[in-house]
């Protein structure tokens, strides 16, 4: 049983260990260690070649090509595209110092730790097994040849073999306290990612799963509603609809939500003239603006057209007018197109509440609600930011309290659809 562990241990994966991204951001902090760390350890080589020189010690010149060697494997890992050489450059170059120098073999054997523990995080397969290989065997080679008396060895003094010493050793634990570290972070990122993508995929099937005996409910309402029946009985479906159409919205937000983040939402780009679905969106919540509220349109009659996907755009357009009319009880609402230079801008002008500094950069945040008193669920900026994103655009935001929000849906305008991305990247700008 323990040979065939011992043998198993070394037979590559054939997968990686974690994600391709926190593999990717793990790389990334090792090469900016040995970056910002590696070049104090060239420099102590260089010292104490130095030092062998000054103290004249016999073949003082092959403690330069140590140096040299170290500064090589040092360049070779700053370029961070050949990992695989680069951490067999590491175990070469520390071997060679324990078989060339006398008395310095246990603690280059404990060098190997260094790239057998990287090799682990960012390798995979037949790589890091070749790697780790190479690191068990020199371990023990080390080891064996330090027991064997070569009389052909370098034999510094005293003072330059303890520094030598205390150099690697140094360097050796304070890298590994990094990778440790590191490890806890990389292990935290890879059950994060695995818990969003389980509540993900949750989402979908729930929503799924309610979406189907809603448009049940919904058609036989329907149906019912345009036989001819009592009064009474009709306003129980009335409020039968509104309250399924209110749940179908939120189960399409959950959908829309879980497409977006994980990468499967499509884009259908097309000419669209946004003056129409300005105009269409404001003709089906008019009735929904409170008393004494005014909602205006002005329409640049000269926008040029754009590509875009004439339901999400539409979709996007009402969820920015329902967040005005939500908010704002009193005063104006303007719905105003123009053109800005090689974009065109849809703007959203209210006189609501208004939104604290303090709180702008959480409107667009999914599931967070800064009026916990009105009804919603979080998501319908959150939606229409990520939905603009995806176009080529964004969403700028300009609030104020008590003199109320503007939110502005900048898009791009192409001769040829853009090629729709469906992972945004920008931020909105407050």
């Amino acid at each position: 049983m323990m040979w065939r562990e011992l043998l198993n241990g070394l037979l590559p994966d054939s997968t990686n260990l974690l994600p391709p991204a926190i593999q990717a951001d793990a790389a990334r902090r090792i090469r900016q260690y040995w970056q910002s760390r590696g070049w104090q350890l060239v420099l102590g080589q260089v010292v104490l070649w130095a030092a062998a020189v000054y103290q004249q010690t016999p073949y003082a010149w092959a403690y330069g090509v140590l140096a040299g060697a170290i500064g090589f494997t040092y360049l070779v890992g700053c370029l961070g595209r050949y990992t695989v050489f680069w951490l067999l450059c590491t175990i070469a170059i520390f071997s060679l110092q324990g078989l060339v120098i006398n008395d310095l073999g246990g603690v280059t054997a404990l060098t190997t730790l260094i790239p057998y523990t990287i090799s682990a995080m960012l390798l995979s397969g037949r790589d890091r097994s070749f790697v780790q290989m190479g690191c068990i065997l020199a371990f023990w080679g080390v080891l064996i040849f330090e027991v064997i008396d070569f009389s052909v060895r370098l034999s510094p003094s005293r003072s330059i073999h303890v520094s030598y010493n205390i150099l690697l050793a140094a360097f050796t634990f304070q890298t590994l306290r990094f990778l440790s570290h590191l490890t806890v972070d990389m292990s935290t990122a890879h059950v994060a990612e695995e818990m969003r993508l389980q509540s993900q995929h949750f989402l979908a099937r729930v929503s799924h799963e309610l979406r189907t005996p809603l448009n049940s409910v919904l058609g036989f309402a329907y149906l019912l509603r345009r036989s001819p029946m009592a009064e009474t009985p009709q306003s129980y479906l009335t409020q039968i609809i509104e309250e399924g159409e209110h749940l179908n919205r939120l189960v399409g937000d959950l959908l829309d939500r879980v497409r977006l983040a994980t990468g499967e939402f499509v884009l259908d780009l097309k000419p669209c003239d946004l003056n129409r679905l300005c105009q269409i969106a404001v003709d089906e919540l008019r009735l929904q603006v409170s008393d004494g509220v005014q909602l205006s349109v002005s329409l640049d009659e000269t926008l040029p057209t754009v590509f875009v996907d004439h339901l999400r755009l539409r979709q996007v357009i009402t969820n920015l007018l329902s967040n005005a009319i939500k908010y704002t009880t009193a005063g104006q609402i303007t719905v105003r197109t123009y053109a800005r230079a090689d974009r065109v801008c849809i703007e959203f002008q209210d006189t609501g509440m208004g939104i604290p500094e303090a709180q702008r950069h959480l409107v667009f945040v999914a599931f967070v609600r800064l009026q916990t008193d009105l009804p919603g669920t979080g998501l319908g900026l959150d939606i229409a930011l990520q939905i603009v994103q995806l176009h080529g655009g964004n969403i700028d935001l300009v609030s104020e309290v008590g003199v109320g929000s503007t939110f502005t849906m900048v898009l791009p305008v192409a001769e040829h659809p853009i090629s729709s991305s469906t992972k945004p990247t920008k931020t909105p700008s407050n």
